[in-house]
């Protein structure tokens, strides 16, 4: 949900077009997976963490969100910058944080100078009553323009030299987090590999650094988002780790009873594929959206309850099928929900809380509180057979295990969705790619990008108010993971230096690493589509 933009995180074409009905391979031996067992509730959860966005006016102060954390068990924040009030906010309170190089600030940081500078300014400072353990370079970063691609590491490896001179290399370590478009193969999850066109100059160095710095590679996982695409492929209780037969990995054997799982090991398998299996791996977003527009599909508070329930119960009880004994820091998208955000209804709604800090739904994160087990109920019963309702009408609510002490209101049907339902597209915008176009393939929850289709391109929107397109310039060049690096002080589109003109180069570089969906060049209405093309002179606008 980043900071963490969920605009941004349309599946790869490859996962949704090869994961089948959960029957698809072999022959099912088990109906259910393995019940996790409930969490102790007199500790807390070491490996669970919660992301704070701050696209919104209305969010409370840092001092007031820091007693929220503190009355939950939850034990790592992330955060999109190094915001100085929320850092100093969080001294000691035990809590470990991870901080963030805005990805306009990356190119800057290729010199070691500006570097320590930085580490200096926005670590070393707070150190140790604010217990910073990681910092990450820019947020999704790693997509098409080589330029930029081949920063990233340079940069890590800067800050590495800069801790290490101030002997606290061991205590922060330095990573940055991919969507799973950086896959050219995810499924089955034994087929996981990483780009091609990344391997050599960027993935390679990067693990190495990883590997020799004992630093973890860091991926966002939106079982939502796949589901939302392809829910004529994949049901709706392998994404929310409810029932299911399961898939089995034809060459591992390994069966699969939830998407998440599949889309890591999918990274585990492609690390290993170059030689590299001693790297943990982050989950540093993943969440599901309480609310959203008519036409989103999958959404409900019931849903998003559900599958952050069964993630914590998941995560904090057992690691993936391939590391099976091996527990993953697990990063929660969103703390709050983000008015600021945009793009869909969904992209303000993927929080645990409200900006007046009540819960929008509960999964047992407050100390004292009920705590929920991953239980797996009998087979829900067979639904009826008629398609899904029109999009002005809600789906119903899907079937999920109420645990103790949790009532289901007696208005909801235990109903889980047919497995083939009807599903009606938005209205069709002004301009929209062809049905025909397929983003390259690279995973469950990460962006799209290249790929052939029409030329075609996103700009900002002629008189729309300045605060509006500033803040979808700042989210598309910071949570949003847009190329940015053209539109700084010595970038080749940095002329002219007005914010329409810089907007429109972000929204373009979003719009095309995430998919070239009609949605993806939205930003609250800031940005259209056209088919001129807005390259001049040596400043290039990518069309594909």
């Amino acid at each position: 949900m980043a900071p963490g933009a969920r605009e941004k995180r349309r599946p790869p074409a490859l996962l949704l077009a090869t994961l089948l009905l959960l029957t698809s391979f072999s022959t099912i031996s088990s109906t259910f997976p393995p019940s996790a067992p409930s969490a102790n509730p007199c500790c807390t959860y070491s490996n669970i963490g919660i992301n704070y966005g701050q696209l919104g006016n209305n969010l409370p102060t840092p001092q007031r969100v820091r007693e929220l954390v503190q009355s939950t068990t939850i034990t790592k924040v992330k955060i999109y910058d190094t915001n100085a009030a929320i850092i100093e906010a969080f001294a000691n309170t035990g809590i470990e944080f991870t901080v963030m190089v805005k990805n306009e600030q990356i190119h800057s940081l290729l010199d070691t100078h500006a570097a320590q500078k930085w580490v200096n300014e926005n670590v070393a400072c707070y150190l140790p009553a604010t217990q910073i353990r990681t910092i990450l370079v820019g947020n999704e970063i790693l997509g098409n323009d080589d330029q930029i691609n081949g920063w990233i590491v340079p940069v890590m490896q800067n800050i590495h030299s800069a801790l290490v001179t101030l002997r606290i290399d061991n205590q922060v370590k330095v990573s940055t987090p991919h969507s799973l478009s950086v896959l050219s193969s995810s499924y089955p999850p034994s087929s996981g590999a990483f780009r091609t066109d990344l391997v050599s100059h960027v993935i390679k160095p990067m693990l190495q650094f990883l590997s020799q710095t004992g630093s973890p590679f860091m991926v966002n996982t939106y079982p939502y988002f796949a589901y939302k695409s392809s829910p004529l492929n994949i049901t709706l209780a392998y994404a929310l780790f409810l029932p299911n037969a399961g898939v089995v990995d034809p060459k591992t054997k390994l069966r699969y009873y939830n998407l998440m799982d599949a889309q890591v090991d999918a990274v585990y398998s492609a690390m290993a594929k170059l030689g590299f299996q001693d790297i943990g791996i982050v989950v540093s977003e993943t969440g599901w959206p309480s609310a959203g527009d008519p036409t989103e599909f999958g959404v409900s508070v019931n849903n998003a309850m559900v599958y952050n329930r069964n993630l914590i119960a998941h995560v904090t009880s057992m690691g993936t099928p391939m590391r099976h004994g091996k527990l993953m820091d697990t990063y929660i998208f969103a703390l709050f929900n983000e008015n600021q955000k945009p793009g869909p209804t969904t992209e303000r709604n993927f929080g645990l809380f409200k900006p007046d800090m009540s819960v929008v739904y509960d999964i047992g994160l407050f100390k004292g509180g009920q705590r929920y087990a991953n239980v797996f109920p009998p087979p829900p019963p067979q639904p009826p057979a008629h398609p899904y309702p029109s999009p002005d009408e809600p789906p119903p609510a899907p079937y999920y295990h109420s645990p103790p002490l949790y009532q289901v209101p007696p208005a909801t049907p235990a109903y889980q969705p047919p497995p083939t339902p009807v599903y009606q597209p938005p209205p069709t915008p002004a301009y929209q790619p062809p049905p025909s176009y397929q983003p390259p393939s690279g995973g469950g929850g990460g962006g799209g990008g290249g790929g052939t289709g029409p030329r075609i391109w996103c700009i900002s929107k002629p008189g729309s108010p300045v605060g509006s397109l500033e803040a979808a310039l700042n989210f598309a060049c910071g949570e949003g993971g847009a190329d940015c690096g053209s539109i700084q002080g010595s970038g080749a589109c940095f002329q002219p230096d007005t914010l329409e003109s810089h907007s429109s180069f972000a929204f373009n570089s979003y719009f095309h690493k995430h998919g070239r969906n009609f949605w993806n060049c939205y930003f609250n209405n800031n940005a259209l589509l056209t088919v001129s093309d807005p390259s001049y002179g040596t400043c290039v606008y990518p069309s594909q």
